[in-house]
């Protein structure tokens, strides 16, 4: 009797041991399926030339690469930032699996990766093609993200999160847009004076009185202000009363070398400043620093210094051509 029992627990044992096996087996696969230094999203020799960003409540991005660079279709194609583009296809490029977290169907919502639930999704096209999907879901930790490839019910923790990834149209333009660089500059007018650079580091000036000089150091500052300006956003195509362009704080208009003349106004508002630039279609939002900074380098008291009594020389740090 003894034995029978014996043998009847063994095999019981036995059953649990072949069950537990073959449960190990099926998932097995799964948890294995992927070494851990293999990339996460398959885009080897692949033209991502289309990336669709969406999150909650029905808000999404589009990036599209063109002959002239990656734009935003839905802001009349206006120029994206290239650099932070390429860097989104770098870090997508570099993740790799490592360890899942989870595995189970149940688990995509409560970790925001489901189809119909989730931080963020990411949609990589080439042509007609989707090379790949990725979802974003909940941080597990500064700077990291649960994340999800579209076909793959495993989840990984890995160091990408939602934030990454910004939905606002702002936080992908090209805010150097406007910048000229400062060895194109070949005059600013600016009030009743023409500024032109002479040499690497000099400058002239026409429009001065017999009593007066440039301000060699105050004329370079202000060529850095043009070629470092940065937008704040795009306003649009439509000037708006709120603009404050009808009296402009500031016009001025810079010459390139070969002959393109751009033309600047600068409307102050409550907090900021709007911008239009000549070759430019649209209204540009300028930040209260970035405008206010620009102004003041721009101001005549600022670029001309007044000769002293007596001073037959132009100051160390002044110069003129009338």
């Amino acid at each position: 009797m003894q034995m029978q029992k014996t043998l009847r627990f063994l095999a019981i044992l036995l059953a649990a041991q072949l069950l537990l096996a073959l449960g190990l087996n099926l998932g097995g696969p799964r948890l294995a399926a992927h070494p851990g230094d293999a990339p996460l999203l398959d885009l080897a020799g692949r033209a991502v030339d289309r990336i669709t960003l969406e999150g909650g409540e029905g808000k999404s991005l589009s990036l599209s690469k063109t002959s002239d660079g990656w734009v935003l279709p839905a802001q009349d194609d206006f120029p994206a930032d290239a650099d932070k583009v390429t860097r989104l296809l770098e870090r997508l490029q570099g993740l790799r699996h490592g360890l899942p977290v989870a595995t189970s169907s149940s688990a995509l919502k409560r970790f925001k990766v489901a189809e119909d639930d989730f931080e963020r999704r990411i949609r990589l096209a080439a042509g007609d093609d989707i090379v790949a999907t990725l979802y974003v879901g909940t941080s597990p930790g500064v700077r990291r993200g649960h994340l999800r490839r579209d076909g793959d019910d495993a989840v990984y923790a890995l160091e990408f999160a939602s934030y990454d990834v910004p939905l606002k149209r702002e936080d992908w333009e090209d805010k150097a847009i406007l910048a000229l660089p400062r060895e194109e500059i070949a005059t600013i007018q600016v009030a009743d004076l023409t500024l032109r650079p002479q040499g690497d580091t000099g400058w002239a000036a026409q429009g001065l009185a017999d009593n007066e000089a440039l301000d060699i150091e105050a004329a370079g500052e202000l060529a850095d202000k043009l070629a470092e300006l940065r937008i704040g956003a795009v306003l649009g195509r439509e000037k708006q009363a709120d603009y404050a362009l009808d009296k402009p704080v500031l016009q001025l208009t810079v010459t390139r070398k070969g002959g393109e003349s751009i033309d600047y106004q600068l409307g102050k508002r409550d907090h900021d400043y709007v911008l239009k630039a000549s070759s430019r279609e649209e209204y540009f939002r300028l930040p209260g620093y970035t405008g206010d900074a620009l102004v003041e380098a721009a101001g005549r008291d600022r670029l001309v210094a007044v000769k002293a009594d007596g001073d037959a020389e132009n100051p160390p740090e002044a110069a003129s051509a009338n």
